[in-house]
């Protein structure tokens, strides 16, 4: 298979281009299943199987291994998952909505929710393609909030459709670490009179030590097609700073 160099808005200095070249390497050797499955933790509920999971992160290549990245909420990582390697994937994009949608209909078959609310990000294609799916079962709209794509920040305005008072919404996002977004897609709802039905993610990336996934998933029925054992540290705790390592924003990261 023939890789591309990646398309990067601004040159790429030396630590970079080595990153992208062992993440490559990495990708392309033996090692990278059992890689992808130390990674992958039972959810609650059946969602896409393990060997799915590895198969959908293997071939998008959407896993900085070994790396040291700051991410939106200020936290550092050694295992960044992007998702915009995902989203580069109409089918990969389908997989996912697909097992959103079978969700929905298991969830809120007799009572289905209005609408889907997400962020103008890459997380809309998720939130469009599920709602495609379900038009002829359960036709529900999608309302979209503002993104910066510099920041990561999202806005509270809509942008996109609407949510009316007493309508039910989910709340969905691609990505969670801390539950801070998709909540604030839930307020979002409440402010503008709706009600939050459920809450959705593609991935769940920590590992378990943010106290508000733990109040959001036991007070709303929540959805991750992916549960990730991915820790987040506070840059003062950060190993990887007293060791020295150099540090990429998650905005810097090219595709793989």
């Amino acid at each position: 298979m023939t890789i591309m160099l990646p398309s990067i808005d601004k040159p790429a200095d030396a630590a970079t281009l080595e990153l992208v070249e062992r993440q490559r390497t990495l990708y392309e050797g033996p090692e990278i299943d059992s890689r992808l499955d130390h990674l992958i933790r039972e959810t609650p509920h059946p969602t896409l199987s393990s060997r799915d999971i590895q198969q959908l992160l293997r071939s998008s290549r959407a896993l900085y291994f070994d790396s040291h990245v700051e991410v939106v909420s200020g936290h550092h990582t050694g295992v960044y998952l992007r998702f915009e390697s995902i989203a580069r994937f109409p089918d990969l994009i389908t997989r996912i909505a697909l097992n959103m949608a079978e969700w929905i209909v298991d969830t809120f078959g007799n009572d289905p929710p209005d609408g889907i609310i997400t962020t103008s990000s890459d997380a809309r294609l998720l939130a469009q393609r599920t709602s495609d799916l379900l038009a002829t079962r359960l036709p529900i709209r999608v309302a979209l909030t503002p993104f910066n794509p510099q920041t990561g920040k999202i806005g509270t305005d809509i942008v996109h459709g609407s949510v009316s008072a007493g309508e039910r919404f989910l709340a969905l996002n691609d990505v969670t670490t801390r539950g801070m977004c998709v909540n604030k897609l839930g307020t979002v709802v409440t402010d503008h009179g709706g009600q939050v039905a459920g809450m959705m993610v593609f991935a769940r990336r920590d590992s378990g030590q943010f106290p508000l996934m733990a109040e959001l998933t036991s007070t709303y029925p929540f959805y991750f097609s992916v549960d990730l054992e991915m820790p987040q540290w506070e840059p003062a705790d950060c190993h990887l700073c007293r060791e020295k390592q150099p540090l990429f924003l998650w905005r810097d990261l090219p595709a793989l």
